[in-house]
């Protein structure tokens, strides 16, 4: 049976609608073939007439595939349709691990853009070895979480004349004229990924069965006992940044030195706050969200009361295309190395790192 290309789950949801749209726009110039999956054939339906009139594309063509996340037949059939499925459903802690095992079993390669670290360590933990066998890719984090992070320490490391110690990445979003929010899926899965993160310690023990090398010139821990410092380069107070940025780059770190026989850097990361009452605030609203978010009434009241404890910034609105246009964000990666090229990966300089280099990546919302 020959097999598309790419197939689209979840695409009648938040995230779905924006990949089909950007798929849908390539398809043709990359002669790829794709379908679309979900749920229900009316919201696929929506999705493809809402794209073809909005974009001027003839998408009458593109095959739906009815999927149910709880019927295992058909989630093998849709994998078994395809060479690559771009996974858009989540929470990825509830609907991600069966699908990622129908990927691997039926040797299709599997893309998601989960930020939940516990997820994606889960999931390499259980499947790294099948996926390997199989010669399937299993990736995560392909959205802002955390492509802009890792991507950006990679591109550090390679323009640094000789070895780094350590990166900080100092991540500013700019909304511009609009009032800044974010998605409900985005607030459930912090939810749910905050009170999962107390697992984190026993699969990494697992996964990680070779210890980095612990590195002879630490990288210090800048925020204070409330949890945040003032930069003077930036002129912005930072705090430490809790999606899965550090997690993803930790890990390619680790697969660099195991696998690709290059010596590990240290890597923090921080988001920027533009003044001192908005970085209070930012502290009182991670101190109750942490304390609600350990216990199971505690994540419900998080869930039902979203507009409140998100300060009306979680919403359930689709944002559109028009929406998203102004808004832009900015991660500088601060870099600190050595004056000479070490031996090899397990070399540790006699000099402190005193030579720096300095990234910047940046994006917008829409182009």
């Amino acid at each position: 049976m020959s097999r598309l290309d790419i197939v689209i789950f979840g695409a009648s949801g938040y995230t779905g609608k924006f990949v089909v749209r950007e798929l849908a726009q390539i398809s043709n110039r990359e002669k790829l073939t794709w379908a679309i999956a979900g749920r229900s054939k009316q919201k696929l339906d929506q999705v493809l007439n809402s794209l073809s009139t909005e974009l001027g594309i003839d998408l009458s063509h593109i095959e739906k595939i009815i999927v149910d996340i709880n019927d295992e037949q058909s989630v093998t059939i849709m994998c078994q349709k395809t060479r690559l499925l771009i996974n858009c459903v989540g929470p990825y802690r509830f609907y991600g691990e069966q699908v990622v095992q129908k990927c691997v079993e039926n040797k299709t390669h599997h893309l998601d853009v989960s930020g939940e670290p516990e997820y994606l360590e889960r999931i390499q933990l259980k499947f790294d070895e099948k996926a390997l066998e199989n010669q399937v890719f299993v990736i995560g984090s392909c959205g802002f979480d955390s492509v802009p992070a890792d991507l950006g320490v990679i591109f550090t490391q390679e323009n640094f004349q000789n070895d780094l110690n350590s990166v900080e990445s100092f991540l500013t979003f700019n909304f511009g004229n609009k009032s800044a929010s974010f998605n409900y899926a985005t607030w459930e899965s912090a939810v749910y990924g905050f009170a999962s993160s107390k697992h984190l310690g026993d699969i990494r023990r697992q996964i990680f069965k070779t210890r980095l090398p612990k590195p002879k010139f630490k990288l210090p821990l800048r925020t204070n006992k409330f949890g945040y410092f003032y930069d003077n380069d930036l002129d912005k107070y930072c705090m430490d940044f809790m999606g899965s940025d550090k997690s993803v780059v930790q890990r390619t770190q680790y697969f660099n030195y195991n696998v690709l026989n290059q010596r590990p850097i240290q890597y923090r990361p921080y988001f920027t706050i533009s003044n001192a009452f908005y970085t209070f605030v930012t502290i009182l609203w991670g101190l109750s969200f942490s304390l609600l978010a350990k216990y199971k009434f505690g994540r419900s009241l998080l869930l039902k009361y979203y507009r409140f404890f998100s300060f009306g910034l979680a919403s359930k609105k689709e944002t559109t295309i028009d929406q998203m246009k102004g808004i832009s964000f900015k991660m500088l990666f601060k870099g600190i190395g050595f004056g000479q090229k070490l031996d090899n990966r397990e070399s540790e300089s006699d000099c402190q790192p005193d030579q720096y280099i300095i990234t910047e990546l940046s994006g917008q919302g829409s182009s």
